[in-house]
């Protein structure tokens, strides 16, 4: 086996020479090449605890659960962020067919989707925190873009967590319209009894009374969770136009090149050396 440090004596104009050409290359393409900026968003999640209407008319509940969820509550979010929905709706909103000069078709609006899609990351952080991040040539729109899908992922989880309450809000409110007609039955039915008959059938409309007002109750409940539509994440820090951009990383494509390069000099002086040797 060749002694490496005479070998690399010999031969460190070569190694090094190889080096700094590739990382002058490398250089060149970092220069010349579409800088991308990062837009950031940052958002937490939120119990989801706050969406049940319990928490809303107890004091007592209210008290034992925290306003902030735990890291798991972004599992569905994460989940969210594989489909395509919101993307389209960004996309269709941002008009980013020409940005991205795509020829308008029927799939015109998909294949933008797609290149959104491919240009952003929608991950937890190791604190916990849900991060929105999108790479765009354009320092403002970057921003806005993450902002609109933030915001996408908000009310697509607040619509879905009300359905539940919806169709209970409709239900109430159909058992309350019959209801009302056994009470106006009731009623009318009283007119022409009387005796042990009429008492029947008072109580009939008292109880009947009693549980409209329950009805009533119950349904303004619904009424009100519904149009409190409590968040499903809190925003940390909406994204702000970049400074400087973040895709080609200069100096770390360059190093990263410069030691590669080194190394792979260097073993092929070696081989060289090897078959010289053999």
């Amino acid at each position: 086996m060749p002694d490496l440090f005479n070998l690399f004596a010999r031969w460190w104009k070569f190694i090094f020479g190889f080096a700094l050409v590739a990382a002058v290359v490398a250089l060149i393409f970092c220069l010349i090449s579409t800088k991308l900026y990062l837009g950031e968003a940052t958002a937490l999640p939120v119990n989801s605890m706050t969406a049940d209407k319990a928490r809303i008319f107890g004091t007592n509940i209210q008290e034992l659960y925290s306003d902030f969820g735990t890291p798991d509550e972004l599992d569905r979010i994460e989940g969210t962020a594989i489909l395509d929905t919101i993307y389209i709706a960004t996309v269709k909103e941002f008009n980013m067919e020409e940005h991205y000069g795509i020829p308008h078709s029927g799939e015109s609006f998909y294949k933008a989707a797609m290149k959104l899609k491919k240009n952003s990351r929608i991950r937890r952080s190791g604190y916990g925190e849900l991060k929105v991040k999108v790479w765009d040539k354009d320092r403002n729109l970057t921003a806005a873009l993450s902002n609109s899908l933030l915001d996408k992922i908000q009310s697509i989880h607040q619509r879905l967590q009300n359905e539940s309450n919806a169709a209970i809000l409709q239900r109430l409110r159909e058992d309350y319209a019959k209801k009302q007609q056994e009470f106006r039955g009731t009623s009318d039915s009283m007119r022409n009894v009387s005796g042990t008959d009429a008492e029947i059938l008072q109580a009939k409309k008292t109880a009947a009374f009693d549980q409209l007002l329950q009805y009533e109750k119950m349904i303004d409940q619904y009424q009100l969770a519904l149009s409190t539509n409590p968040p499903v994440l809190l925003v940390v820090e909406k994204a702000r136009p970049p400074v400087w951009h973040d895709k080609p990383k200069t100096l770390q494509v360059v190093l990263l090149t410069f030691f590669a390069a080194l190394a792979f000099a260097f073993l092929m002086v070696l081989f060289l050396q090897a078959r010289r040797t053999t």
